[in-house]
């Protein structure tokens, strides 16, 4: 029984697609043999690069933009003011009080246009699907942002920005970290859609040299 559970944990691993195909194979041939773990350790790998090559570019992005994110607020130098510095930092407009850094940056927009060019070659479509797409990996790599936001309201966590003298000058509300990233939604479906018609482009000109006009 033990030997089941890992071999439907081993194979949850995979995409639903593979499984389908290739399921019931796979499980004949892993209860039919010994399972150690440098056999566990190959399956799980192959089915982490199975997800990871059938993965949507909008998770893909999504979780690559999450994990810059995230290095910048760990890496400068152990300093609490600088961390938050590096992740959010006060906006002067009306809307949105609070700006997400990261995705403030023009290196955003570009990974934003990516998505759309990406989606659109993959998947073809409608351009506004690309935008659509651009848009889910905004929500995906805001996730961080908006767990600070509920820790900050569930009173877990206390912040505020300092001026150059290490002074608090503003305390955000969790609200307006919830909505930073939220409010940028809009902005990364037109980015989203330019990259959608940027891939839509591509596929016209691969189409009049005779390429395949999508990926496989």
């Amino acid at each position: 029984m033990t030997k089941d559970w890992v071999v439907a944990a081993l194979l949850r691993i995979y995409p639903a697609a593979w499984r389908r195909e290739y399921g019931v194979e796979l499980t004949g041939i892993l209860l039919g043999r010994p399972l150690g773990p440098r056999e566990i350790a190959d399956v799980a790998w192959n089915g982490v690069w199975q997800r990871t090559r059938t993965a949507e570019p909008s998770s893909v992005l999504g979780l690559a933009s999450m994990l810059l994110m995230l290095t910048g607020f760990v890496v400068p130098g152990g300093s609490y003011s600088g961390a938050w510095k590096a992740l959010l930092r006060p906006s002067w407009r009306m809307f949105p009080t609070v700006n997400v850094t990261f995705m403030a940056s023009e290196f955003y927009v570009l990974l934003l246009v990516v998505c759309g060019c990406w989606t659109y070659l993959r998947n073809g479509g409608k351009v506004t699907q690309s935008g659509l797409a651009a848009m889910r990996m905004s929500v995906i790599a805001g996730i961080p942002i908006m767990l600070i936001a509920v820790l900050l309201m569930s009173g877990f966590l206390d912040m505020a920005f300092l001026d150059a003298r290490g002074v608090a000058t503003i305390r955000p509300s969790a609200l307006a970290i919830l909505i930073a990233p939220l409010s940028r939604l809009p902005e990364a479906w037109i980015w989203g859609s330019i990259g959608g018609q940027l891939g839509k482009w591509i596929v016209r000109q691969r189409q009049t040299s005779g390429l395949p006009a999508t990926r496989p």
